[in-house]
């Protein structure tokens, strides 16, 4: 049973004071510093005592008068879940109620214990009743300062997944804005190493700019790009910035990710899988770490382990989709079409026909998936069915090369 007094809950071996953002668990004996998002979050969810909170009330609550997206919600859940290390898919305290929004699963008592009526002078009064306006007014301010900085941080988010070099750039420049306004922030140290990462291994500098050799993390290693001086002090100053953001935030899902993204940038393989490993065990959906895990196995030579990773990562992707659709959409057809080329390269038919209907589905008339589809058909001489979706392609769009050999 969860119980309130005054600005104090306590649930299960969890102590929450509202006006500290203190979070303290009794079994550790160890208090964290709530961000001021993440605290008010979690007062809204004890406030209503087990009844399901819908993303926009969430939202209208936390961000009143600014448009943030389900994106920026979802991040700050993630990072309640983190702070009470509970898990998205077997929840001890905030549930995901598809489709609707979250719920608290303790419930709520409240205490308010009776107090004497004192007779206090008007001149003591007067002070209380200066110090509270004065009070209200700092809140104010702080509070107009972080919606400012979650808006900052959600349009930063929004570029950095677009892979882009300008975005990339100027996600880097809102991470460092958000970063001058709390330099403790963990969401923009993350971003920050993050997007540096994907300066150099992206878009390198001559002579490597002239081919492919950015495309993937692998590609990057193996083209030396990696081990140029700038390159080196780079991910040098991306690796300072998210060992701190993971100091700050341990269980924090980005965090792990950014700084296990530096690690495999500097080719340190086996440390950047721990920590990609540490956020799973925390989200078994961190879709964002399986996928580069999956590429981590790949470069190992671990061909099975990586398969079933990427395969994890898209189930991953299916399952947090309501919560990110703008980061998830573009990229999932993309995973289920590298794992339909894994089971080409297995020579296994079935599955490449399974996954490359999966992409379809989420996306018709996808180039590569089509493609897939058809190929693996005539593999099993079943070109009338090969044909067939040709004729439906070319109906709809330009005919693909494969259909021009049928």
């Amino acid at each position: 049973m969860t119980k309130k007094q005054n600005d104090t809950y306590i649930f299960a071996d969890w102590t929450f004071t509202y006006s500290q953002n203190a979070l303290h668990s009794s079994s550790s004996n160890t208090t964290s510093r709530l961000e001021p998002k993440v605290s008010e979050l979690l007062r809204l969810l004890l406030d209503a005592n087990g009844e399901v909170l819908s993303r926009e009330q969430l939202i209208s609550a936390l961000w009143p008068n600014v448009i943030v997206g389900d994106d920026t919600l979802a991040r700050t859940v993630s990072r309640l879940r983190a702070e009470l290390s509970d898990s998205a898919n077997n929840p001890k305290f905030i549930q995901t109620i598809p489709k609707k929004g979250y719920r608290f699963l303790v419930g709520v008592k409240s205490y308010s214990p009776k107090k004497k009526r004192l007779l206090i002078p008007a001149s003591i009064v007067a002070v209380f009743i200066a110090t509270i306006s004065i009070t209200v007014l700092l809140k104010m301010h702080d509070k107009q300062t972080n919606i400012e900085l979650d808006e900052m941080l959600a349009r930063a988010d929004s570029l950095y997944m677009r892979f882009e070099e300008q975005s990339n750039e100027a996600a880097l420049a809102l991470y460092e804005k958000a970063l001058e306004v709390d330099a403790e922030n963990a969401q923009a140290q993350a971003g920050v190493a993050n997007a540096m990462v994907q300066r150099v291994v992206r878009w390198p500098s001559e002579p490597f700019s002239i081919n492919e050799s950015g495309v993937s993390l692998t590609a990057a290693l193996s083209s030396g790009q990696l081990q140029t001086p700038d390159a080196v002090l780079m991910l040098e100053r991306a690796r300072l910035i998210a060992e701190k953001a993971v100091r700050q935030s341990p269980n924090d899902i980005l965090a792990l990710k950014s700084l296990g993204f530096v690690y495999s940038a500097e080719g340190r393989i086996a440390r950047a899988i721990e920590q990609y490993t540490r956020a799973v065990n925390i989200d078994q959906n961190a879709w964002r770490s399986l996928i580069n895990l999956g590429e981590l196995y790949a470069l190992n030579g671990q061909d099975l382990e990586s398969l079933q990773t990427f395969i994890r990562a898209f189930d991953a992707m299916q399952a947090k989709f309501d919560e990110e659709p703008q980061h998830i959409g573009p990229w999932q057809p993309e995973l289920g079409n590298i794992i339909a080329s894994r089971f080409v390269a297995l020579s296994d038919e079935q599955n490449v026909q399974i996954w490359a209907k999966k992409v379809l589905e989420l996306v018709p008339f996808e180039r590569r998936a089509s493609t897939f589809l058809i190929e693996s058909l005539l593999r099993e001489n079943r070109s009338t069915e090969a044909s067939r979706i040709c004729e439906d392609y070319a109906m709809k769009l330009s005919p693909l090369e494969i259909c021009s050999e049928l």
